[in-house]
């Protein structure tokens, strides 16, 4: 399925991935500055900015792997996966955004109480992303052996769990927190838009293993 011919498929798909990688990583120093006791306006400003400049252009590295699937030797089905994996990985940079652009709006502070949790989501978040690295490329370069075995895909499954036990904590404190609903909601808002991205990353794991499984003899 994934011959010499397509390789310039491979290369966009991967390019994609390291422009959303890079998104994501900005969004952790984001993330980092916006739970330090000294988190500073102007400083999230610009992190934001250069959010907005990276998603832009990983969303012109989506469309080139698009627009080179035209000219591959993949069946219709096919296509579809790949594009599928695509824009799913693009939802994680639109979300990274998302966050940004309404902390800054919002001229929003995390409780100092929630600093070391959300810390350890993006901990958890960081390895999930490098194993669905890794999965993306062991799909075009070891394709017969994740047909084989898989489990690296359960993993960020696990991952993603770990999570969601953290954000349920988070919200049980934020709806136990004397402040008014108007308050919790907003709060409760944002943990949750974090935590998405790990739900994301779930997503298009989970597309790998759907073309995996419908591929197996």
């Amino acid at each position: 399925m994934f011959s010499n011919k397509n390789q310039k498929v491979h290369e966009l798909i991967m390019e994609q991935f390291a422009n959303v990688k890079s998104v994501l990583f900005t969004f952790e120093d984001f993330l980092r500055v916006a739970c330090s006791e000294e988190s500073d306006m102007d400083v999230l400003r610009e992190l934001s900015n250069k959010i907005f400049e990276q998603e832009a252009e990983a969303d012109r590295s989506l469309r080139r792997m698009i627009d080179s699937l035209g000219n591959a030797a993949y069946l219709p089905s096919t296509r579809e996966e790949l594009i599928s994996i695509g824009t799913k990985c693009d939802r994680i940079a639109n979300k990274c955004e998302t966050v940004c652009r309404m902390v800054v709006l919002q001229q929003f502070r995390f409780p100092s109480e929630y600093h070391a949790d959300l810390q350890e989501i993006l901990t958890i978040t960081h390895k999930q992303f490098k194993t669905l690295e890794n999965s993306i490329s062991a799909v075009f370069s070891r394709f017969n052996e994740m047909l084989k075995d898989h489990s690296i895909l359960h993993d960020i499954r696990v991952l993603e769990s770990a999570v969601d036990a953290i954000e349920h904590k988070l919200l049980e404190d934020t709806y136990n927190r004397d402040m008014g609903l108007a308050e919790k909601q907003q709060l409760a808002k944002f943990v949750s838009l974090v935590c998405d991205i790990s739900d994301i990353i779930e997503d298009v794991s989970d597309t790998i293993l759907i073309m995996l499984v419908t591929r197996k003899a």
